[in-house]
């Protein structure tokens, strides 16, 4: 599967603008549009809206959520 490159933002808020965005480490996105990354040293998330978060040395794999309403038995895609 080929991966591009996106730089250090592992997610773009749809509502507000706002990313969470990496300090050191690159993410990378598959073609069925979830984001990798492997932080090699400690790294952090930050966002404009909450603290910084420290990740550990490990691979990561995020993608989007969603949350299924069994009312209208519909999902749908959370967004930021």
């Amino acid at each position: 599967m080929e991966k591009k490159k996106v730089g250090k933002v592992l997610a773009e808020g749809e509502a507000t603008g706002h990313t969470h965005r990496l300090q050191k480490t690159e993410v990378l996105e598959r073609e069925d549009g979830i984001r990798e990354f492997e932080v090699l040293e400690k790294d952090t998330i930050t966002h404009e809206e909450h603290k910084p978060i420290v990740l550990p040395k490990e691979k990561y794999e995020s993608g989007k959520v969603e949350e299924y309403d069994h009312f209208t038995e519909e999902a749908r895609v959370v967004q930021d």
